[in-house]
């Protein structure tokens, strides 16, 4: 898929995935992206990983579509996980 799709649009498509976003509109003040470009998806997160290792691309993101679960205790960080080659 090679288009751009809003937040709400991706989190509809690849519910409860983990996707890859490249092409990204996301204001660092926001918790999640305005929308982006689906690179890949997965169920599982060291899945999708494992195959962006492969074939890493300069700029991307990955996102959870579905709501975090946490356990009391759990500290919760909004750091994004963004992948940018460092050549």
């Amino acid at each position: 898929m090679n288009n751009q799709l809003t937040w709400d649009e991706i989190r509809n498509i690849y519910r409860d995935e983990w996707v890859e976003l490249v092409d990204y509109d996301w204001n660092e003040f926001e918790p999640k992206p305005r929308s982006g470009v689906i690179r890949d998806h997965a169920k599982d997160r060291r899945e999708l990983h494992a195959r962006f290792m492969k074939v890493p691309v300069e700029d991307s993101a990955i996102v959870y579509t579905g709501a975090m679960k946490f356990d009391e205790g759990t500290i919760f960080s909004a750091n994004l996980h963004q992948y940018a080659d460092r050549k």
